[in-house]
């Protein structure tokens, strides 16, 4: 999770520097046309007779959109949407809890019965009988010649 939040991380800094590098790009692309200007509520804009304070004002403008951007536009989104979502969530989920409680409550003479029934009826997995020290020395008397060679199976 952690390299995938790195590849993502690279990847929207690379594209915030790309758009960054188009965005000053085409400004300087309009600002060496003859004719080049922008128009705001009918009010022309000409991009060469921006002196200093304009540029300074059209900056310190481009940083609080970038500031409202990043931050004022998620927290509105977070609080005004998300949190909503949450408090719906939870009350939703401690409905569900409550319910499960009282059925809880309700059922636990049967559940008991019924605990009590499987225990009875339930199979015991038996424990396999281990041969006595004197069935195998009766059973195998060349012990002392070593170990047999594996026969096989028979049907018979």
């Amino acid at each position: 999770m952690k390299t995938l939040f790195k590849i993502v991380l690279v990847l929207g800094l690379a594209m915030m520097a790309f758009s960054s590098i188009l965005g000053f790009s085409v400004l300087g692309f309009l600002s060496d046309l003859p004719h080049g200007h922008l128009t705001i509520d009918g009010n022309d804009f000409m991009w060469s007779g921006m002196d200093l304070a304009d540029a300074f004002g059209a900056g310190l403008g481009l940083m609080i959109a970038f500031l409202v951007m990043c931050l004022v536009v998620p927290l509105v989104l977070l609080l005004g949407l998300g949190l909503p979502l949450l408090i719906l969530g939870g009350l939703l989920l401690a409905g569900i809890v409550a319910l499960l409680s009282v059925g809880a409550v309700l059922g636990a003479p049967a559940i008991f019965v019924g605990l009590i029934v499987w225990l009875l009826v339930r199979d015991k997995p038996r424990k396999p009988v281990a041969p006595t020290p004197a069935a195998t020395q009766a059973t195998s008397p060349s012990l002392a010649a070593g170990p047999a060679a594996p026969t096989e199976p028979s049907l018979t």
